[in-house]
């Protein structure tokens, strides 16, 4: 029975990073998918890459200039 609670807990340490990215609004389309493959790949070390990197609020978006 312990090794079966080890095991589940090793396995959420391991997906607690994956399911904080895909929730993340920080990122979008193509660009959450390059830091899922990070994240899934070096796990922990990915996501705090991924909270040093990425923007705290995302990317802006630009006003689009009005063209006379």
């Amino acid at each position: 029975m312990n090794e079966v609670v080890f095991l589940i807990i090793i396995l959420s340490a391991y997906i607690l990073p994956v399911v904080i990215v895909v929730n993340s609004k920080r990122t979008q389309g193509h660009e959450k998918n390059g830091w899922l493959i990070g994240v899934i790949i070096f796990s922990w070390l990915g996501l705090v890459m991924y909270f040093t990197i990425v923007p705290k609020h995302g990317r802006k978006k630009r006003k689009k200039k009005k063209s006379s």
